[in-house]
């Protein structure tokens, strides 16, 4: 089973734990990237702690991992265009204490069993899920999580490249609820789940990496 690699700074090396290499998962320093063979990876993890000056600067190499049928999960508030369709990041003008995170299609494999509130609230208090949103997401990406207004928050897009991208709107989704007690705790082993799914299905498309 290839590895997902989740890209971030050094800092971020320190958080993965025991848990998230058995399942999986290996860090990818951000500056690393030029030298990395990405055909190694089954999907990469974007953190929203980057430069995306960097990224910018090697935009062909995550769209030839995307051409090849590779999966790219962004956490990134993202104000460049390193990443293919996916829009500049908007503070949402709705105060935190005031916005409701809605999960589109609860059947969604990445959301299938997650309590909408256990994303709302964290310990009671609200707001850790996104700060911000997406306007002009592709017209062919399926929406997956909005705030009340129907503001993107989350999205995938199928279409625009052979891979599949995951754009979120901020927030570091992955490690924000690992060790909460509710449902969702379960928000980042679907992510993996999601992510290895939508690779076996690129490949199977024919688009092998090679």
């Amino acid at each position: 089973m290839k590895p997902i690699a989740y890209i971030g700074i050094d800092i971020q090396f320190a958080r993965l734990s025991d848990e998230d290499r058995r399942r999986g998962l290996t860090f990818l320093y951000l500056y690393d990237l030029p030298y990395a063979d990405l055909r190694a990876y089954a999907g990469l993890i974007i953190t929203n702690l980057v430069e995306e000056q960097f990224l910018l600067e090697h935009k062909a190499m995550l769209e030839q991992y995307l051409k090849q049928g590779g999966v790219i999960f962004s956490l990134t508030e993202t104000s460049l265009p390193w990443l293919v369709g996916v829009p500049n990041w908007k503070r949402s003008p709705i105060p935190l204490k005031d916005r409701e995170i809605v999960i589109k299609d609860p059947a969604h494999p990445l959301f299938a069993g997650i309590d909408a509130y256990d994303i709302n609230y964290r310990k009671g208090v609200r707001g850790f899920f996104s700060r911000g949103y997406f306007e002009k997401i592709p017209l062919h990406a399926e929406i997956l999580v909005t705030d009340q207004s129907g503001a993107v928050i989350i999205y995938v897009d199928h279409e625009s490249t052979n891979g599949t991208i995951f754009a979120g709107a901020g927030t570091d989704i992955y490690r924000v609820f690992i060790d909460e007690d509710n449902t969702a705790r379960q928000l980042s082993v679907q992510m993996l789940a999601c992510i290895r799914a939508e690779y076996a299905r690129n490949q199977a498309k024919g688009a092998q990496i090679q």
